[in-house]
């Protein structure tokens, strides 16, 4: 049983790899991140604060007319102290005062780049039958938090989702 749950372990270890070879990767001054050849950057920065944004393949549309994408905007917090998770509750009420359909799942401690991050997950309805899912990883790093943010329709949210988790885990900040 042992032996058989190891390589299988193995075999799926094995395909995250060699799927990852073919990622390309961006770079910023303050970060680095990898993403599916298949998905592309672009320029249309919806805010200021936005650093990148990864858009899917455009046939992901196809179905649902949204296309998931990865973002990563960042803050500087201005000398303020705060810890991870009071920068994340400060964050999620932001979520629930501009959205109010907004519906929070879950959300818990984590790690982004061996950092302590945390992690929010919701969902919430942006009317025309437009039903949107996103996971964000908030991480506060030499007076910045970083916020990486996947969306996606709710409908598509766990196809995309172990990709998603894959960009993220490839994020690295320049230490």
């Amino acid at each position: 049983m042992k032996t058989k749950l190891f390589t299988s372990l193995l075999i799926l270890v094995s395909l995250v790899i060699s799927a990852q070879e073919n990622w390309q990767t961006t770079k910023k001054d303050a970060f680095a991140i990898s993403y599916p050849n298949d998905w592309e950057t672009s320029n249309q920065m919806s805010q200021p604060s936005m650093q990148i944004l990864l858009l899917s393949d455009a046939s992901t549309q196809d179905k649902d007319k949204f296309r998931e994408n990865i973002n990563i905007t960042t803050e500087s917090l201005g000398g303020r102290s705060m810890s991870i998770a009071s920068y994340a509750k400060v964050s999620t009420d932001q979520i629930k005062a501009q959205i109010p359909s907004a519906r929070v799942e879950s959300s818990k401690l984590s790690k982004l780049d061996g950092q302590e991050a945390w992690e929010v997950i919701w969902s919430g309805d942006f009317g025309n039958g437009m039903y949107l899912r996103f996971k964000q990883s908030f991480l506060l790093f030499n007076d910045t938090a970083y916020v990486l943010t996947y969306s996606s329709s709710t409908a598509e949210f766990d196809q995309y989702i172990k990709i998603a988790d894959l960009v993220f885990e490839s994020f690295k900040l320049a230490k």
